[in-house]
């Protein structure tokens, strides 16, 4: 008896193709000129947000980095729809304008430096500041800095208020004086790039004098000071204001930020002596102070009209200068 052949066992289907990867492809079309109305690739922030709204929309895409920047690729028969929906979007984002921080940052690399004219600025200051250390002659005259125009909450309550603006130019040693002309450079610097040259330096000065008038006033007589650090602490302040006035509305954590590092700031380098004496607390304090607000002030005037021009910086310029003219004409005489 012969065996039966045995029936071939059913065949397996074969599992379905894997689909292709989206990139490489052929089929895809490059849309980021169309999108963008530019040759140039688009940035981190555009590509992102193509990203999130053909996603939403279930169309297939992929994003390419080229260079600095990143162009959009989707299959040749969906490139339409693709094209529909980010101009949808695009029109819907245009009916209510959001923050672009990119467009910020645009605006900021389009400034001309700032430093350069601090700085030097700041030289000069420090070159005035050194004649101002001891006992000098002025027309013949040799005069003690320290008792014409150091800082004296009692002659101040007398109504030598001048005074308030005088100390800030006078320093116990060169460290005191270099130190307070670095840490100005600085706080000056980045203040300058939020209001401009002549604006930062009258609020400064602004400042200074309004702090060691404060404290003069509620500290009451005995206290004695000078330096340029209340000024300093003011530009501080200033910065923070501005900062944060620039990111107003809504107050979050996060655009709260600039004026959060400001005090932590004042805490760390607020704790510094002057003329070998006790530390000055109330006069960074009150400088701090000052400058917030008025910093604060400034900034929401830049917000809405923009920074001031040449003129307008010149003129803030001159009015600091001319303070400090009138403050030591009042003194000398």
């Amino acid at each position: 008896m012969t065996d039966a052949p045995r029936p071939a066992a059913p065949r397996r289907a074969l599992p379905p193709p894997t689909r292709a990867s989206l990139w490489p492809r052929p089929g895809l079309r490059d849309i980021t000129q169309t999108a963008t109305g530019s040759a140039s690739p688009a940035t981190a922030i555009r590509a992102r947000e193509w990203e999130l709204v053909l996603t939403a929309r279930t169309i297939p895409h992929a994003i390419r980095r080229q260079g600095g920047g990143y162009r959009l690729l989707v299959p040749r028969r969906r490139a339409e729809e693709a094209l529909d929906e980010l101009a949808a979007y695009a029109a819907e984002r245009q009916a209510r304008p959001l923050p672009d921080p990119e467009a910020d940052a645009a605006v900021l690399a389009a400034r001309p430096p700032t430093w350069p004219t601090v700085v030097a600025v700041m030289g000069v200051l420090a070159g005035v500041w050194g004649i101002f250390l001891g006992r000098s002659q002025f027309f013949g005259r040799l005069i003690d800095w320290r008792e014409l125009a150091a800082g004296d909450s009692a002659r101040m309550l007398a109504g030598q208020w001048h005074r308030a603006v005088t100390s800030l130019f006078l320093h116990a040693d060169p460290a005191h004086l270099f130190g307070n002309a670095a840490s100005g450079a600085l706080f000056l610097s980045l203040l300058s790039r939020e209001v401009g040259v002549g604006l930062a330096f009258f609020l400064a000065l602004a400042a200074g004098g309004c702090g060691n008038t404060l404290k003069a006033v509620i500290q009451g007589p005995g206290m004695h000071f000078l330096g340029a650090s209340t000024a300093v602490f003011g530009a501080l302040g200033a910065l923070g204001g501005a900062r944060l006035a620039h990111r107003w509305p809504p107050l979050t954590f996060r655009r709260s930020a600039p004026a959060g590092a400001a005090l932590m700031l004042l805490a760390m380098l607020g704790a510094g002596g002057e003329d070998a004496g006790p530390i000055d607390l109330a006069g960074h304090f009150f400088g701090f102070l000052c400058g917030a607000v008025f910093g604060l002030c400034a900034g929401f005037a830049v917000a809405r009209h923009g920074r001031p021009g040449h003129a307008a910086q010149a003129a803030f310029a001159a009015a600091a200068l001319g303070v400090a003219a009138w403050a030591f004409g009042v003194a000398l005489r």
